[in-house]
């Protein structure tokens, strides 16, 4: 889609960079007829049961491999509500892409927010981040069959707003064996907070040193550790997790992803790789950076919308905490989800096996931790 408003390029491949091709997917278009199928389902665990939903688009192929998105919503909002506001169904339809939405319940917070700011819930193998990784390993052992779409393994990624995005933050560094990739809208860095006062007092700051946190991201991830791609989108307008968070967590992901690498990965805030001025149908103006990897994959991308308050930008009115007038960030995400999979590994991707050697090492390290939670069907990468 060509974006009318100015331009200011820097670096050496920003077209590539900022203009990603996952929207030139040959998929059929389907019919007026055909539709979706939308289910509710409950996932049962060591921990109790948890409600999520599942889309799937019409026109998928037996047996072709199609990616999976996870949508974590926000506080105060239902996997139904995040559906309908940020249009991840419709984009499903017309890309080929399976979607589910983990549900959050008023039992376990009274206002439908994950808990991102718990350390029970902010480790592998515990509370939420095992029940999402949990419903995550279901869907995928779940499809296949005869008759339905398989899902691709390697193709597996999560997005949210809000305390979903914090959630999608903290899911990344605890399972980046499972999720290739990351989209992160108006959310606090991982770690940055270890109580509801915290919590808040991150919302309004940014949080702690973002670059102490990245080296907590990248403990956190273990042997498993590897270079996971995050898209950033944040509303400079935001008087609930105010804009400052959003270079928070760049700042946290560009040193998380340094760590990962461990092979001089030059990756600096100050210096992106990209840059883009632009203005959305909607009349909202915003900036894009990137920085990618020496031969160009995107490590972080990074949108800042002007004048967007606490919502899915670009989302629609259907849904709660969304704002029509920005670009739409569910392009921006699942596009650059396009461009990433865990079998374009950025962090262990070298000549000399390692590869090899690191998928094993998470393999053994992922039975062990499922074996520990009952994170259910194990799918060997």
């Amino acid at each position: 889609m060509s974006l009318p408003g100015r331009r200011r390029w820097t670096g050496l491949r920003p077209v590539t960079a900022l203009r990603p091709t996952v929207r030139r997917r040959l998929r059929p278009t389907p019919t007026g007829a055909e539709v979706g199928r939308w289910e509710e389902l409950v996932d049962s665990g060591p921990t109790g049961s948890r409600s999520y939903s599942l889309y799937t688009p019409p026109g998928l192929r037996p047996g072709v491999a199609v990616p999976l998105v996870v949508v974590l919503h926000g506080c105060m909002q239902s996997a139904k509500d995040a559906a309908l506001g940020t249009e991840v169904n419709a984009y499903a339809d017309r890309e080929g892409f399976v979607a589910v939405y983990p549900e959050q319940s008023a039992a376990d917070n009274l206002q439908l927010c994950w808990n991102w700011f718990q350390p029970r819930h902010q480790a592998r193998g515990f509370g939420e981040p095992a029940a999402i990784a949990r419903i995550t390993e279901r869907v995928l052992g779940a499809r296949g069959g005869r008759g339905r779409a398989k899902l691709d393994h390697n193709r597996v990624h999560v997005m949210g707003l809000s305390a979903g995005g914090a959630m999608a933050g903290i899911l990344a560094a605890t399972y980046p064996d499972l999720y290739a990739s990351v989209g992160i809208h108006s959310a606090p860095q991982f770690g940055a907070a270890r109580s509801p006062m915290t919590a808040l007092l991150a919302m309004k700051s940014g949080g702690p040193d973002p670059e102490r946190q990245g080296r907590l991201a990248h403990a956190a991830m273990g042997p498993r550790a590897r270079v996971v791609p995050v898209i950033v989108i944040q509303g400079d307008a935001d008087r609930t997790v105010w804009a400052g968070n959003g270079d928070s967590v760049v700042r946290q992901w560009l040193t998380t992803s340094r760590l990962a690498n461990g092979e001089g990965l030059e990756l600096d805030f100050a210096r992106p790789h990209a840059s883009d001025a632009r203005r959305a149908p909607g009349g909202l103006s915003y900036d894009v950076r990137c920085w990618n990897d020496s031969v160009g994959r995107p490590v972080v991308q990074y949108w800042v919308v002007a004048d967007l308050g606490h919502a899915w930008s670009g989302g629609s009115s259907a849904g709660s905490y969304t704002d029509p007038r920005g670009p739409s960030a569910t392009e921006a995400m699942c596009d650059f989800f396009g461009q990433t999979g865990l079998d374009g590994d950025l962090g262990v991707a070298d000549p000399f096996g390692r590869h090899t050697v690191l998928r094993a090492r998470a393999w053994m390290t992922r039975v062990r931790d499922i074996g520990r939670s009952g994170l259910g069907t194990l799918h060997e990468p």
